[in-house]
């Protein structure tokens, strides 16, 4: 079991990493509304793999910006740029095969109660929630390409 998450897992950070990588400049920043901008939903993603991996780490951005900002509320100059989003995909893909790797799935889940009763509960909440603003980002991207955008979730596929 442990094998097929990590597996499943390392192809939503191939996708993420695609998606990030197709959008212009000027998209990553702009295309959307308030919170829902490229650069802030992967900020977000990111954050909370930080928080459900219970990540204590102190992370700093390799532009020198800060991780531990609200990417909701972060003034523009403040937010990462698709390298540090890349680096931090990066970062984070190692962090979560450790996790899924180590982690006890039969456990109880106190930490997180609503994501289920055991850890493997907040191992599917996470893939989903992940999933979820993977959406998004490829909605985004999609509007930002007039919809000439290619099939990041196929050409993710290990092999493709």
């Amino acid at each position: 079991m442990k094998n097929e998450f990590v597996r499943q897992y390392a192809h939503t950070w191939r996708v993420f990493a695609r998606l990030v990588n197709d959008f212009t400049d000027e998209a990553w920043l702009h295309t959307g509304r308030k919170t829902i901008t490229p650069v802030r939903l992967s900020f977000h993603i990111l954050g909370a793999m930080k928080y459900y991996l219970e990540d204590q780490s102190e992370i700093e951005f390799v532009s020198g910006k800060a991780f531990d900002v609200d990417s909701a509320a972060a003034e523009e100059d403040d937010l990462p740029s698709r390298e540090d989003i890349l680096d931090s995909i990066e970062y984070f893909s190692t962090k979560t095969e450790e996790w899924l790797t180590e982690i006890d799935y039969l456990s109880s889940n106190e930490t997180f109660p609503w994501a289920g009763e055991t850890k493997l509960g907040v191992v599917l909440f996470l893939l989903r929630h992940s999933l979820y603003h993977l959406g998004e980002l490829s909605s985004l991207l999609n509007e930002s390409r007039g919809g000439n955008v290619d099939d990041n979730y196929v050409k993710a596929l290990e092999g493709a």
